[in-house]
Order: C-alpha cells, then structure tokens, then sequence
C-alpha cells in the first residue's frame, strides 16, 4: 500500500504593517471657535421685541389660521386758525363740521418667504451625524435664511415709510430729502461733534415724538456711539457718555438699514410702537378638525432666533423628508396724514431719516 505524504500547508505571513485610524469626524465649532455665527439683526429683533409689539399684530392675526382687515380711524387735530377769537360769548350755534380719518391694515397670504430642504433617507444612510441632530441642523439653517431674508425686507419697506420731520425742525436743522443732516465731528474732521446726541434728541421732541428715539443705521453713527461709550472728551472737556446717557439716545448698527438707504452715512429713527411687523400662519388652520395630519405629515408654528413665527411643514414621502419653513408678514407704520396738510406735523409718522454730514 502506497504512503501518501501530507504537504504542510502555507502558513499566513505576518503583516509588518500598521493599519491607519481612520478619520475623526467633529464639529468644526467643537476643534476650534464657533463658526457660522447668527448674524446681528438688531432693527428686526427690535420689530419683534416686547417693547414694540402692539395691538394691530394681533387684531390682523388673531390665530387659528383666520386674517382679518383691520381699519384704523383717528381724527386730526385742528388748526389754531380754527378758533375765533373775540367773538360774541353769547354765541350758541355753530356751522362747523369735522369728520375723521381712516386707514386699512391687513396680511394677503402672498406676502411669504419660503425656505426649504430635502433629505433622501439613502443619502444620509454613511453619514456620521444622527439623523435626528442633522434634521434639527437643517431646520435651523433655514430658520436663519429665513431671518435674514425677512431681516433685508424690513429694512426696505422701513425706508419706503419714511416721513417727514415737520416745519418745526426744517427750520431750525437742515433737512434736505426728509433727512436730517447731522455732524458728528467739528470742523477738520478729528475732534468729535459733542452736540450731535442733542441735536437729534431735540430734533425728534420737535417732531413731536411720543417715546424715545431709537436709530438704527451705518458704520459713521456706530463709529461715533463707540467712542462716546468710551468716555472720550473733546479738548472743551465735555464728557460725552455723561451726554449720551442724559439725552436717553439708542443705536445699533444694522447692515441692511444702511444699504437700504445707499449709505453708511444714513440711519432710520424710530421710537417703540410706530412700526410693525404683521405676520400670519396657517399651522393651526385646522384645529378641532378631523381627519388630523398623518403619521408622515405635520405642521406647526415655531419661532426663528430673531422671533418670527414659521410654519414648519415636514412631510416623508417614502423616505423623502420634505422640511418646508413658511413665513407670512410685512412692515406696516403708522400714516402720513396723522395730521393735516396745513399743521407744522404734517407727514410725521416718527419713522425718519438721519444723515451723517461731516464739515
């Protein structure tokens, strides 16, 4: 019987290699500084503040899905003319008539800014992130487009609202194109104009202004507010943050202000309550109603970092998740005929214009 001889078999040859680590995956604002940050939009938080709000938003928007046209009425004062002087004290009839004014205000559903996103199942099947984080980052990121978009749309309907600064203040300051001309600094263009926080206060109690002024504008205010903030005294030795904080006077730089008036010169003043931002959503339309949205389907209002109200629609269609972020709103003020065309107020609507002209 023939043997049969066994061949050892090839034994694995040893790796002499290291194998890589493979790469970490983290936040950008986790190995370094928070990156991406909010942009400021001070005049649209300013719209959305509690101090500004009032009773319009809520009477053009009062929930559940329902808009309503809200009419305004007030009636002008009389012109002093209007009173007879040294007449008889016996008199007991009169022929004078007066009648008011009025005004409409009002949402259409057309007045929106949409922002949206896709996300395919499949696509973020590898992706390192948990889903529901990425979904929460998606939103997010369509809060603050939303936000800015909406943020430059104020800031041009806010300077289309312009008005006038009355009689009163044109000839005392210079007006030209309903703004008023301001310098910041004295002539030579180095030492800083310690008037200019008071000439604008006294401009808007000439004007007539119910509550304090707060502008909003270009880099030349923000460049003057600055070193006021830092103490700084001309060679008189005024102190022109004890100024600042007498004369109650607010600011903030806001970008989109400025290039909606085409300068960094030019700054919008206002006081609380003279503007609104009206906005309207649909999510609670159906409130009370049967059937209710499907397990695939929802909407609901939620608020975007500046404080407007979003319809957030998310919708998956067969592992594709349609996340849809709705905003309705426009800026509406108060009008220019609060007062009649022969009074020294005519056209003020406390929404004005400030202009940095510099000797």
């Amino acid at each position: 019987m023939q043997r049969q001889i066994l061949k050892p078999k090839n034994k694995m040859s040893i790796s002499r290699i290291l194998s890589e680590c493979p790469n970490v995956q983290m936040s950008l604002s986790e190995l370094f500084i928070e990156v991406g940050q909010r942009e400021q939009l001070p005049f649209l938080e300013f719209l959305n503040s509690p101090e500004n709000v009032k009773l319009i938003r809520q009477e053009v928007a009062p929930g559940r899905g329902k808009l309503k046209t809200v009419e305004a009425r007030w009636i002008q004062r009389l012109p002093e003319t209007e009173v007879e002087e040294g007449g008889d004290i016996l008199t007991c009839t009169s022929t004078n008539t007066y009648g008011d004014s009025t005004t409409t205000y009002t949402l259409e559903t057309t007045d929106t800014y949409i922002a949206s996103q896709l996300i395919n199942a499949a696509d973020i099947a590898r992706h390192c992130q948990e889903n529901s984080r990425y979904v929460l980052e998606s939103v997010m990121r369509l809060m603050d487009v939303i936000d800015r978009k909406v943020a430059s749309a104020a800031a041009t309907q806010a300077v289309s609202s312009i008005g006038a600064w009355g009689t009163e203040v044109s000839g005392y300051y210079t007006v030209s194109g309903d703004c008023l001309r301001v310098a910041t600094r004295q002539t030579g263009g180095q030492a800083l104009n310690e008037f200019a926080l008071a000439d604008i206060l006294q401009a808007t109690r000439m004007a007539n202004y119910p509550g304090a002024p707060v502008v909003f504008g270009g880099a030349e205010m923000q460049r003057y507010a600055n070193a006021v903030q830092a103490g700084c005294c001309t060679q008189f030795g005024i102190d022109l943050l004890a100024i600042s904080q007498q004369n109650g006077f607010g600011f903030a730089y806001d970008a989109r202000l400025a290039a909606a008036q085409g300068s960094q010169l030019k700054n919008l003043a206002t006081t609380a309550g003279a503007m609104q931002w009206l906005s309207f959503n649909m999510a609670e339309w159906n409130a009370g109603i049967t059937p209710v949205a499907g397990s695939n389907y929802s909407k609901t209002i939620a608020f975007t970092p500046a404080g407007l109200p979003v319809d957030l629609t998310m919708k998956d269609d067969c592992g594709n998740l349609s996340i849809v972020l709705t905003h309705t709103g426009k800026l509406v003020t108060l009008p220019t005929d609060i007062y009649e065309a022969g009074d020294k107020y005519a056209g003020v609507n406390y929404v004005n214009c400030i202009e940095i002209v510099n000797p």
